[in-house]
């Protein structure tokens, strides 16, 4: 990244980008590098999923995180998960472990007396 830096420099002394274009160009490359950043140990948390039925079902499946991301979302096709998670979005969970979220993501209290939680933590 220090190459690209002293590049964007160079194009702004010699006149071939104004200050905007630079500070545009600096702040898109270092949207690039920053992803690449975990909070430390983030990904040797667990995602948590919580369930308590009516039928007196209770399912606690704690499944660290980078097996979740590894998976892409696989998660939904186990059989008690699908069961008791039927319509939810995974995609959702895919994103909060991207975006580094931490606590609740779900928390569901069905009318039928079903109870959802799901928590990185």
């Amino acid at each position: 990244m220090r190459g690209e830096i002293t590049k964007v420099l160079e194009l702004l002394q010699e006149g071939k980008i104004n200050n905007e274009e630079a500070a545009d160009i600096l702040s898109a490359l270092k949207e690039e590098v920053a992803p690449a950043l975990e909070p430390k140990g983030y990904m040797s948390k667990s995602l948590k999923i919580k369930v308590d039925s009516e039928d007196g079902d209770k399912v606690n499946v704690n499944l660290p995180l980078k097996l979740v991301k590894s998976l892409h979302g696989a998660i939904e096709n186990i059989p008690v998960i699908q069961k008791h998670l039927n319509g939810l979005d995974m995609n959702l969970i895919l994103d909060a472990i991207s975006n580094h979220v931490e606590g609740p993501i779900v928390d569901i209290d069905s009318a039928d007396g079903e109870k959802v939680c799901i928590v990185i933590e």
